[in-house]
């Protein structure tokens, strides 16, 4: 007898609960995963209590410090989207059951609505983890309290001022679906005492508990930023779960009455909400940042050979992108040879950073001057990152490696616990701790070695705002400094400076160059053949003939195009990867 409504019950609840875990999980792995990688390497979780201590000066701590245990799991983004699908799935069986509970048998439509809004929201990568996490908290504990028999409903009321310090803001949801739940009820007494004892602690905690300004106590850990900016559709989901408790009590007439084969339409809802869901969700992946992410995650590996050919094989306009993208071509020895092969901006922005307080400025600015050897500023862009964001796993390991080549062992010993600390990169602190106090071991590793020879430790004023003004006084220290020598050559190029190329052959040739890179070689030929000033005289460097052939080839196809400009790229395409194409058409 009971075999029908359990096969109903299958197909309205289990069913469509378990296809939405498995298309969250399998769409936030393969097509999303760049958001279990940016979270992650955003931050940095450490075990001990110390890091727990950090958390509980300030109401919503405890979220906080739980949603970077969430997120340090990210580093397995299986695992990441195996977590986020899970409390998907509990926050729509939470709301489910509350329905329930208030006396709607099929309540089915608000949670799978609810769970499709927390997961469109979830696709934006800089939505945190804090929130699904912080909203699934504050069901289970209304659960817990229209469970519980009615005479013990005041315990809401005691408990809701240390609601608010485990969770901060998110405990407002607790309290006005409560409130809502209450005077269903028609009971006014208990919503009001608990409006009281929470502005009371409140007054309490921000006159003498928690030294943060009242706008800042009043909101955290919740901000615009942990959403992506979707202010709009996360309101929209909070009002629902809001008002769950009269939801449970409405009843659609319409709806409730059309049926397909015995089934009614509103046990189908889950179904239609999880179709639109799959069409929506794949229109939004955000194709940019997930090709930006790639090639970070590729630059964090030293993946550099890997980097280059992926942002060949799929160009970019995007800054970061092409600024990490010269970082490899430069750590590789291919920047003054490959560098028109990729798109350039003219005011260097692609080949250096200037320093803004823009999060991901400042992370990524210092690898220009670890890559030219200027350790002392590499350092500086990586402690100001951690002072302003606070120390994530890169920026860490940025610190470690720069006080480890200026023989600091001390305060790299304090960078390595911290990094031991986590939970996921204990075998880099082990690495780096062979190092501590053996000079011998840091001259003999390939990369600290290669930069402590590099690190001149040059006695000049670093010019942030101007990056290119730095790589003069390190060539005047160390006139054979291979990676400084690229990027002056590339600036120089940039700045369609032919007569400062020439200038640097003899460096070039100093620094025991066999063969004159080929964007370099460009402009040699052209200032050569245009007869645009003297050419040094050089000993081994020679100029490559068959170079000299192909400007001419160029020069004559120009000549005979040059009064139309887009009939002349059209015609000369093949040679968009010279230095000559940038000088005519950029």
């Amino acid at each position: 007898m009971n075999s029908v409504p359990n096969k109903t019950k299958t197909i309205t609840r289990f069913v469509p609960a378990g296809l939405l875990f498995l298309f969250a999980t399998v769409f936030l792995y393969s097509f999303t995963d760049y958001i279990f990688f940016y979270q992650e390497k955003s931050s940095l979780f450490q075990t001990g209590f110390s890091f727990l201590q950090q958390h509980l000066d300030r109401p919503g701590g405890i979220l906080e410090y739980l949603g970077q245990l969430q997120i340090a799991f990210y580093y397995y983004p299986l695992v990441g989207a195996l977590i986020v699908s899970a409390q998907l799935v509990l926050i729509i069986w939470l709301i489910s059951g509350i329905g329930k509970k208030l006396g709607a048998e099929n309540f089915l439509f608000l949670p799978f609505l609810t769970g499709a809004l927390l997961f469109y929201l979830q696709t934006n990568y800089q939505y945190q983890a804090i929130n699904n996490l912080g909203i699934l908290v504050q069901l289970l504990l209304f659960v817990g309290l229209i469970q519980s028999n009615p005479k013990y409903e005041w315990w809401v009321v005691i408990l809701l001022p240390a609601i608010y310090f485990l969770f901060g803001s998110f405990s407002v949801l607790l309290l006005g679906i409560t409130t809502v739940y209450f005077l269903l009820q028609k009971s006014w007494v208990k919503p009001a005492l608990s409006w009281i004892s929470l502005a009371i602690f409140f007054w309490i905690g921000k006159e003498f508990l928690f030294f943060y300004t009242t706008d800042s106590l009043l909101v955290f850990p919740f901000s615009a930023t942990t959403i992506g900016g979707q202010v709009v559709l996360f309101g929209l989901a909070v009002l629902l779960l809001l008002f769950v408790p009269v939801f449970a009590k409405i009843r659609i007439n319409l709806i409730e009455r059309i049926k397909i084969r015995q089934l009614k339409l509103a046990m189908f809802s889950p179904y239609l909400i999880l179709a639109l869901l799959a069409v929506v969700a794949f229109q939004n992946i955000d194709e940019k940042s997930k090709h930006y992410f790639y090639a970070e995650k590729l630059f964090y590996e030293q993946k550099y050979d890997e980097l280059i050919r992926y942002n060949y094989d799929q160009p970019t306009n995007n800054k970061l992108t092409l600024f990490l993208n010269n970082v490899a071509l430069a750590e590789t020895g291919r920047l003054a040879d490959s560098f028109f092969k990729f798109r350039q901006s003219d005011d260097g922005s692609t080949l250096f950073l200037k320093w803004q307080n823009i999060n991901q400025f400042i992370r990524l600015g210092g690898y220009y001057y670890y890559a030219i050897g200027v350790i002392n500023e590499a350092q500086r862009w990586a402690y100001e990152y951690t002072v302003i964001y606070g120390y994530t796993p890169e920026t860490l390991k940025m610190l470690i490696k720069t006080e480890l080549i200026k023989g600091n062992y001390k305060t790299a010993e304090k960078y390595i616990s911290i990094l031991d600390r986590s939970l996921f990169y204990k075998n880099e602190a082990h690495h780096f701790r062979k190092f501590l106090n053996d000079d011998a071991a840091v001259w003999s590793d390939k990369e600290l070695g290669k930069k402590k020879q590099q690190d001149s430790n040059p006695d000049f004023f670093v010019k942030s705002d101007m990056p290119w003004l730095n790589l003069l006084p390190v060539l005047d220290a160390d006139s054979n400094n291979p990676i400084a020598l690229q990027y002056e050559l590339s600036w120089l190029m940039l700045q369609k400076d032919m007569k400062g190329i020439v200038e640097l052959l003899p460096a070039l040739e100093n620094a025991g160059l066999k063969k004159i890179p080929k964007n370099v070689e460009e402009a040699v030929v052209t200032y050569k053949l245009l007869r645009v000033g003297e050419m040094p005289e050089l000993q081994q460097l020679q100029i490559d003939p068959e170079t000299e052939q192909r400007f001419q080839r160029y020069y004559q196809i120009y000549q005979q195009t040059r009064s139309n400009k887009g009939k002349a790229q059209i015609a000369l395409r093949e040679f968009a990867d010279t230095y000559w194409y940038y000088v005519f058409f950029n």
